[in-house]
């Protein structure tokens, strides 16, 4: 239950006055991205595949409203005019994570079948959402960055 209320509460987040999102997709080549590092590694069974991965910070504490999960992530262009269009909308069935939070390091641990991982879209998503000191408080801020790991492109064949 808890991978369903997980998506919407960002995407509330976002889509409030002056929110603003950014996605930055993690490939095997593009592992350091922005704000972070990750290691992805994948075992394949017969049956599905283990996925271990590791989200490390180059500069400051991991913030504890940052979010990790499972989702489907689909970028449609509506016209040529229009910019390219994304949903993202969990991933089901809901599939258990064992997500381990340190300040500087966050661990994900799960299994896919070989046939979920053959959906279109398949991510493993981190979520880190803007935050800014205003009078000497940290806040929260309407915009996130999503980091996109489309957990196909890490999966040998």
């Amino acid at each position: 239950m808890r991978h369903l209320l997980i998506i919407p509460i960002i995407l509330l987040a976002i889509f409030s006055a002056g929110a603003s999102s950014v996605e930055l997709p993690v490939t095997p080549n593009t592992l350091n991205r922005y704000n972070y590092t990750f290691t992805v590694s994948a075992e394949a069974t017969n049956a599905a595949t283990a996925f271990h991965i590791t989200i490390t910070p180059k500069k400051e504490d991991i913030d504890s409203d940052s979010k990790a999960d499972l989702a489907i992530v689909t970028h449609v262009n509506s016209t040529e005019a229009a910019p390219t269009e994304t949903t993202i909308t969990a991933f089901t069935p809901p599939t258990p994570i064992t997500l381990t939070k340190d300040k500087r390091v966050w661990t994900a641990d799960f299994v896919i079948s070989r046939e979920s991982l053959k959906t279109h879209g398949l991510c493993f998503i981190f979520s880190e959402l803007a935050h800014q000191t205003v009078n000497g408080k940290r806040i929260t801020m309407p915009s996130v960055t999503f980091y996109e790991i489309k957990l196909a492109d890490f999966v040998k064949e």
